[in-house]
């Protein structure tokens, strides 16, 4: 397995990682390349608030979480920020810009402290070459990367406001409470909910006080508690867009 150093440039006020190159040594599956690269050391901690990539920058490397959370996010020509995932441990980012022309089609930025591993495009693309089924193994979790953005998509485009902010609201309870198990405290900003659900802060501030009156959320210290779960499925898939009381 080849060595890879971690060096951090400045890019637009922010850090981007970029890996150096040596020796290539095959390996046949995804948790063989893992092992690898942590055995050689290519692990890199990242600070909250710290760029990981940045949107039309070229794609040097994939990145998988050992720890913490990311967010990704598209920005439009007013400014408006649009989060198109949130990832913690287990996932990977940046692997979709492989077949997206070379350059990262989003911004990638950690939400929580985070230990990532980073391997290079270059040595990922050597194992494709070797191994067929290393390759079906990525497009396998590409697939199901994409199908969720496309849904995510069509959602912001034709829910109306309640169902938008109830939909961000169980998609960050199951990314990061998949088990469902006991209340679940969500430490997201407003500003991030308000991004990943795709309206404005003001109107997600509303229809979260709206949600914690009918018993829906609760909210303590800031942080928001899923309190009826099942009232929250409801609001998203009823036709008329209010819960079941």
């Amino acid at each position: 397995m080849k060595k890879v150093m971690f060096i951090e440039e400045e890019a637009d006020c922010k850090h981007s990682l970029t890996p150096v190159m040596h020796a290539f040594n095959p390996v046949t599956t995804i948790d063989e390349l893992l092992k690898a690269q942590i055995d050689d050391g290519n692990v890199s901690s990242i600070k909250k608030k710290r760029i990981i990539y940045a949107e039309g920058k070229t794609a040097a490397s994939i990145f998988y979480i050992l720890k913490g959370k990311v967010k990704t996010s598209k920005w439009n020509e007013e400014g408006k920020e649009l989060i198109t995932g949130l990832y913690h441990e287990g996932d990977f980012i940046g692997f979709n810009a492989l077949l997206d022309g070379g350059r990262y089609r989003e911004t990638a930025e950690v939400i929580e402290d985070a230990e990532l591993v980073i391997v290079s495009r270059t040595d990922l693309e050597l194992h494709f070459e070797y191994n067929s089924g290393f390759l079906r193994k990525f497009l396998d979790i590409l697939a199901g990367n994409i199908a969720e953005k496309q849904e995510q998509m069509l959602r912001m485009a034709y829910s109306p406001l309640r169902k938008k902010v109830a939909e961000a609201l169980l998609v960050t309870c199951k990314k990061y409470n998949p088990s469902n198990q006991g209340e679940f405290s969500m430490n997201i900003s407003r500003c991030n909910l308000a991004a990943l659900a795709g309206v404005a802060k003001e109107s997600l501030i509303r229809t979260l006080s709206d949600l914690r009156d009918e018993n829906i959320i609760s909210i303590r210290d800031g942080k928001i508690i899923i309190t009826d779960i099942r009232k929250l499925e409801h609001l998203i898939y009823c036709s008329d867009g209010k819960p079941n009381i």
